[in-house]
């Protein structure tokens, strides 16, 4: 069958976080924002497709007045477009894009609400917010400027039963000495499911003890250590994975061969989420909650919005994609190239961020460093400069007031004065 591609249109957009609470947090952090992009691909048969990826535009080959189907499996066209092509192909079929993709094996996908790391009170909003939106599982960035057994202390007292948390460290806990004491403190909460990249994953050794120590599974993301060392050694229970079609298939018949489940990583917005269901409806071992964090945005930018329902999304029996999305929203929320987002605008911005342990006995306040941006205490804490994860550290962030006083402490720390 031919379809000719007639046209590729790329969207950028600045889509807002959904709420005040999310945007402030997401603004602070080193993760993405509000930029996120949709590929409009247009035939000749008038049938158009969609796909989408977080950031920009990602440079393509010229593909109009080619065959859709000749690019349908092509990992190179990139991800976003890629999904834009199976929509219209499987409309142009007149079936659901799992046809497309392999053989059904469930008839629901399983998801998770996504959080970066928050005070506790804030989480806890999140996890009610999430429950009150038919989620049963939450993926928490765990830092080490936060206090995490009271973060997950507070949010064990809202769930629901059988609400679980996946607590993501991306390696903060740096070693197995330092990783083990705290994850046993954490595999007392019934609420906690696994742990994600808890040590570097570079480190085999390490992560051997670390699993023969705790109770909770590990997922470590598909790369490091090699698949071929992973699997050998046994450093973890199941994978995060996510990707462009051909590799993700493969990676999955991998897993499925050592019966390691894993969980789709996808992130974007509701496009990528329904696609994302359709590509888990057809591995064996997407076992695990996918992570898309569209459930932070303020417009799904679909006519009728994914329906949660016990922490499921079920897959559509309608073609393509199996979804509407409303073209009014792209008008409205599509900016130029060189728009910045809400983030770049508020990273842009000048603050002092101080890191404070709790104040020892006759002490007025404990003690602090000092920093401009959350990139250096990043190092700091993998450089494991600073004590990690210790009980009733805080994060503080003091904005720009335009001061003079502002302005001789922002220069102090700048000029390298960090200890407060």
């Amino acid at each position: 069958m031919k379809l000719k591609i007639t046209k590729v249109e790329p969207f950028l957009l600045n889509l807002p976080f959904s709420c005040e609470r999310q945007a402030k947090h997401m603004h602070r952090a080193s993760t993405h924002g509000e930029r996120v992009c949709i590929w409009r691909v247009e035939t000749d048969a008038g049938i158009v497709g969609y796909g989408d990826n977080h950031g920009g535009a990602e440079p393509i080959a010229d593909l109009v007045g080619k065959n859709l189907f000749d690019y349908l499996y092509d990992d190179t066209v990139g991800d976003g477009l890629q999904v834009a092509l199976l929509d219209a192909a499987g409309k142009a079929l007149e079936v659901p894009v799992y046809r497309l993709l392999g053989e059904k094996v469930c008839d629901a996908s399983p998801i998770s609400w996504w959080d970066i790391d928050m005070p506790p009170e804030d989480w806890v909003e999140e996890v009610k917010l999430a429950i009150s939106q038919g989620y049963t599982s939450i993926k928490l960035k765990a830092r080490p400027w936060r206090d995490i057994i009271a973060q997950i202390g507070a949010v064990s007292k809202v769930v629901t039963p059988g609400f679980k948390c996946d607590i993501d460290f991306n390696g903060f806990l740096i070693n197995s000495g330092t990783a083990i004491p705290i994850l046993r403190q954490l595999d007392e909460f019934e609420c906690v499911a696994f742990y994600e990249s808890p040590i570097d994953q570079s480190d085999v050794a390490g992560s051997v003890e670390v699993r023969r120590r705790i109770k909770r599974p590990v997922s470590y993301h598909w790369g490091a250590p090699p698949i071929p060392t992973a699997l050998f050694e046994n450093v973890c229970d199941g994978f995060v994975m996510g990707g462009r079609v051909n590799q993700v298939r493969a990676w999955s018949a991998t897993a499925a061969q050592f019966n390691k489940p894993f969980w789709l990583q996808m992130v974007g917005t509701s496009i990528r989420t329904a696609y994302a269901v359709h590509l888990g409806a057809t591995l064996t071992h997407a076992q695990w909650p996918m992570i898309t964090c569209h459930c932070l945005y303020a417009d799904p930018l679909i006519k009728q919005p994914l329906k949660v329902v016990n922490g499921y999304i079920k897959v559509p029996e309608t073609p393509g994609l199996g979804i509407e999305v409303d073209e009014e929203a792209l008008a409205r929320y599509r900016v130029d190239a060189g728009v910045k987002t809400p983030k770049e605008e508020y990273l842009a911005r000048r603050r002092v961020l101080t890191i404070r342990w709790p104040a020892a006995a006759g002490q007025k306040k404990g003690p602090g460093f000092r920093f401009t941006s959350e990139t250096d205490y990043q190092k700091a804490f993998y450089r494991a400069s600073m004590p990690r994860f210790s009980h009733g550290v805080t994060l503080e962030i003091l904005e720009d007031d335009g001061s003079a006083a502002f302005d001789r402490l922002y220069e102090r720390v700048v000029a390298g004065d960090i200890q407060d």
